[in-house]
């Protein structure tokens, strides 16, 4: 009978850790959707979890995510970490984030996308290349609607540094 009770206070201990942790994981997750202004997104992770008491709150590990916009062209966004809201479709990619789009590639500390206002805002140590272009920011805020970017630098003595080769090409009369 002793060992039926020290079982019974094993399972007992082991439910009870179960309930205070009172998170679901899972590996290898993968959600689709459509955001609000037509676009495409798959977002995938090797590990997530969520609270039980907040279920649409995903947090996610080893992160990749791909949009693709009405054009066909393709957003990449790679990171260590992100949360991902599955009911308002809203991202925040945090820790060695990568951005790939055509031939550029940006770098930063974090990268937020709010599906209501079509926004997405890129900030801390950015720096960017492409085939004509290097860039170093503190903050880019796309709005994707109206396709105009804001670049920014936080500290007022610093200035946004863009790199640009120009093409001329001579046209044939």
């Amino acid at each position: 009978k002793k060992q039926r009770v020290e079982e019974t206070n094993k399972k007992d201990i082991v439910e009870e850790q179960i309930l205070e942790e009172d998170i679901n994981k899972f590996e290898n997750v993968e959600y689709q959707g459509i955001d609000n202004s037509g676009n495409t997104f798959v977002i995938g992770s090797k590990f997530a979890q969520f609270e039980k008491e907040r279920p649409e709150i995903i947090n996610m590990e080893n992160v990749e995510c791909f949009f693709t916009f009405k054009d066909n062209t393709v957003l990449v966004v790679i990171s260590d970490t992100a949360v991902f809201n599955n009911i308002s479709n809203d991202m925040k990619f945090s820790d060695n984030v990568r951005m790939e789009y055509l031939e550029n590639i940006l770098f930063s500390d974090r990268a937020t996308f709010n599906n209501y206002e079509n926004q997405l805002l890129v900030a801390g140590n950015i720096s960017g290349t492409g085939p004509t272009t290097n860039l170093k920011a503190d903050e880019l805020d796309f709005d994707l609607n109206t396709k105009n970017l804001k670049i920014s630098m936080y500290n007022q003595e610093k200035r946004v540094n863009i790199k640009t080769k120009l093409e001329w090409k001579k046209l044939s009369e």
